[in-house]
């Protein structure tokens, strides 16, 4: 799931090839793409003067020495933020927009869930994962959340884009695997939206799935940590929360924890939020192989 789309592939994940860090290798406009996304960072941090342009100048020298296109794009951008964690000396950068991102989500979920229980099942669960996918728009560098924007209006931010529609809807297919599969992989992304993830998990637990719920290791950016699991309670919506590694931007398949190696081979079915991890499972590179979407 994407911020605009609920996709499936066609695939089960135990007919999926084995997972490989060469999956959705970056192109030639990646590398604007994670300096723009340094400099907002930077902009968003406040940092200026002599530390921003140690920080430019080592992600530059970084860039020009480790680019090619034969790495995922989250290994470039992991790096690139880790170095500005380093300079600025930061363990946990936009620490107070996390928290009111969590806020804010925490908020609106819970209205949410009392519009939810006049609802069947299948049409609650619908509205949920719709939710669950617009949430992905909380993301505090995209639309401020933590700038004094009330709930109310981030909450009609989020219907506006439900109003938009979905240029890609698989939900059907979405709910056939969810009512067949047994071991579910549930792969969220920002802090924030993780507070809608835990109404999705609900729903799959009714169903019958056990759900295995990896977080990041470290803050990096807006992904989600131990410690927003734990400010969301999503312990107690997930039958098991993992490690999935280090302070990654996104799940790095290189620094993936053994757990996560593990879930990610013997799930049933896979659920993924974010673009980068969405296109990371839908194409797929084996080693020595060709890829398949």
């Amino acid at each position: 799931m994407t911020s605009d789309s609920i996709h499936t592939s066609d695939e089960s994940a135990s007919d999926m090839p084995k997972f490989t860090s060469g999956s959705h290798v970056t192109a030639e406009v990646c590398r604007g793409c994670i300096i723009d996304d340094l400099e907002g960072a930077l902009k968003l941090l406040d940092v200026s003067g002599e530390i921003a342009r140690e920080v430019l100048s080592n992600v530059h020298s970084f860039m020009d020495a480790e680019f090619n296109f034969s790495r995922a794009p989250s290994y470039y951008i992991t790096a690139v933020h880790r170095e500005l964690k380093r300079a600025t000396g930061l363990d946990v950068p936009f620490a107070e927009l996390r928290h009111a991102c969590n806020e804010v989500g925490k908020i609106l979920s819970e209205r949410l869930r009392k519009r939810l229980k006049s609802m069947p099942a299948k049409e609650g669960f619908r509205s949920a994962v719709e939710w669950a996918v617009a949430a992905n728009h909380l993301d505090f560098r995209t639309v401020g959340t933590g700038y004094g924007f009330a709930a109310d209006e981030i909450e009609g931010m989020l219907k506006g884009k439900l109003e938009q529609g979905f240029p890609v809807d698989e939900f059907e297919s979405f709910y056939e695997l969810s009512q067949k599969a047994k071991d579910v992989l549930y792969i969220p992304d920002n802090v924030g939206e993780l507070a809608f993830d835990n109404i999705v998990l609900d729903y799959l637990r009714d169903f019958g799935c056990r759900t295995t719920v990896p977080y990041r290791g470290g803050a990096i950016t807006s992904d989600a940590t131990l410690e927003d699991f734990e400010f969301l309670n999503t312990a107690a919506h997930a039958h098991k929360i993992i490690l999935a590694g280090p302070d990654t931007l996104g799940i790095s398949l290189e620094e993936a924890t053994p757990e996560l190696t593990t879930a990610l081979q013997s799930a049933d079915l896979i659920i993924t939020k974010g673009t980068l991890w969405s296109r990371s499972l839908s194409t797929r590179r084996v080693a020595g192989g060709d890829e398949s979407s």
